[in-house]
């Protein structure tokens, strides 16, 4: 079967192999050309190492709810539970943070390792860049992260991939705490403050139970019997005795069981918050990691590219076939001129 192409020649395959070994010389001639050329290019593109570390973002569960929790729901295998998708896009962003970049920049001095000129106007332009094309972040299939580090140097992009995670945990610890600082700071403060009106409405129960006021209701039954009966029985002495005592109940008693009931709602709230306050304590003071790591970096032993052999190979074929493709253009404008 023939082929038409769009100037109305047509070639078989079989006409194409005789084109190809007519004009073999031009062909080859090319083909080496290109052969040696792609092999001097090759080598004198700097080659670079790959480092990688692979981590699991962890549940976004906070430590005090994790362990000090006493709501009742189990959630101890939330510390053990990898996280979500989610968990994995906020790990993404926080590797894309210019806080990490910057400590990273610092720390290995980025600017005279990717030899950008400090005194450049885009200097930082320059080695965002440089960055971009040599450090990457990416989601795998599996819901991990995965971090590359490609460089020069095999030792630098081991210790800069293991820094970036590091640098990771530390910057969201950072973060956390300082949110954790001001819950603790609000939470701290409502807890003494209650502890310390608690302590106020515990004295003045005191003082009213210094006169004699323990138990409103009871205490009033039986004051009134006994001075009923202090009354028939003509013992006036006893019943003033009893009538002064039934007085103070009633000027007080109603204090009483005001602040009785208030000192036990207050009670309540106390411990509501004193499991606010422990977990707070506990947010601010501990911390679990971030993020479950798989594969640390470790020092490549072969360069991840160039791969040299790709190079050439492809760059001897595109030459052959560019070259096969202008005979073929050249050839049909000989027949038609």
């Amino acid at each position: 079967m023939e082929n038409n192409d769009s100037s109305g020649t047509n070639f078989s395959s079989f006409r194409l192999i005789s084109f190809a070994i007519t004009h073999w010389k031009p062909l080859m001639i090319v083909s080496i050309i290109a052969f040696l050329f792609s092999i001097v290019i090759s080598l004198l593109i700097t080659p670079l190492f790959r480092s990688s570390v692979v981590m699991f973002p962890t549940s976004s569960l906070s430590v005090s709810e994790a362990l000090v929790s006493t709501s009742g729901s189990d959630s101890r295998s939330g510390i053990l539970s990898f996280g979500e998708e989610e968990e994995t896009e906020q790990l993404l962003q926080m590797l894309n943070s210019d806080e990490i970049k910057e400590k990273l920049i610092d720390k290995y001095n980025l600017l005279e390792h990717y030899g950008i000129d400090p005194a450049s106007k885009i200097k930082y332009t320059l080695l965002y860049s440089k960055i971009k094309k040599y450090i990457s972040f990416k989601k795998t299939e599996y819901m991990s992260v995965r971090i590359d580090v490609l460089d020069k140097d095999p030792v630098l992009a081991a210790d800069m991939a293991n820094e970036i995670a590091s640098l990771l945990d530390s910057t969201i610890n950072r973060m956390q705490r300082k949110r954790a600082e001001e819950a603790y700071k609000i939470v701290a403060e409502e807890y003494h403050q209650l502890q310390e009106e608690i302590t106020v409405l515990e004295d003045s129960l005191r003082t009213i139970g210094q006169m004699g006021i323990y138990d409103v209701e009871a205490q009033s039954q039986g004051l009134n019997e006994a001075w009923l009966a202090a009354q028939s029985s003509g013992n006036r002495e006893l019943a003033d005795k009893l009538e002064k005592q039934i007085q103070v109940l009633g000027e007080y008693g109603g204090d009483y069981l005001f602040l009785k009931e208030f000192l036990k709602n207050e009670s309540d709230r106390l411990s509501l918050l004193k499991d606010k306050f422990t977990r707070a304590r506990v947010d601010l003071e501990q911390k679990l990691p971030n993020a479950f790591i798989v594969n640390q970096a470790r020092v490549a032993e072969k360069k991840s590219v160039p791969r040299r052999s790709y190079i050439v190979i492809l760059s001897t074929i595109s030459a052959f076939m560019f070259t096969f493709f202008v005979l073929i253009v050249m050839d049909t404008f000989k027949k038609h001129a």
